[in-house]
């Protein structure tokens, strides 16, 4: 059987977002579950101010109140997320970027502009036209 120097597979985008939403996971693989669960063709996942941090919420069982995490926890776990290369560098609480080696395909344009970090990101991962 020939094989390819780079094997992939696809992924179902709704199982890693559904994952980031795990409190059982550590936070930084929450975060990069999130990424990979609603990025764009372009490796971008955009969100609005403090919705990450809503989605890394968790409720807390004998209360039912949510519990969101700190703005510093938060980019905590994006940091870590980056330095273990689960989300490339760029990223932050408002795009979470996939690493270009990671990813192929999603919806939209490969080469849309994030709405975050705009046209100078516009090709995927920052790549020069």
């Amino acid at each position: 059987m020939a094989s390819s120097s780079s094997p992939w597979a696809r992924h179902y985008q709704h199982v890693w977002e559904e994952r980031s939403g795990s409190p059982r996971l550590p936070m930084w693989l929450r975060v990069a579950a999130l990424a990979y669960g609603k990025h764009g063709a372009n490796g971008h996942a955009p969100f609005a101010a403090g919705e990450v941090a809503l989605a890394l919420s968790s409720v807390q069982p004998n209360t039912g109140n949510i519990t969101t995490p700190a703005r510093q926890n938060v980019r905590r776990a994006i940091d870590v997320a980056m330095e273990y290369g689960f989300l490339a560098p760029g990223s932050s609480s408002r795009c979470l970027i996939v690493p270009h080696h990671a990813i192929e395909g999603g919806i939209g344009n490969a080469y849309a502009p994030c709405p975050f970090h705009g046209p100078g990101l516009g090709r995927p991962w920052g790549q020069a036209a």
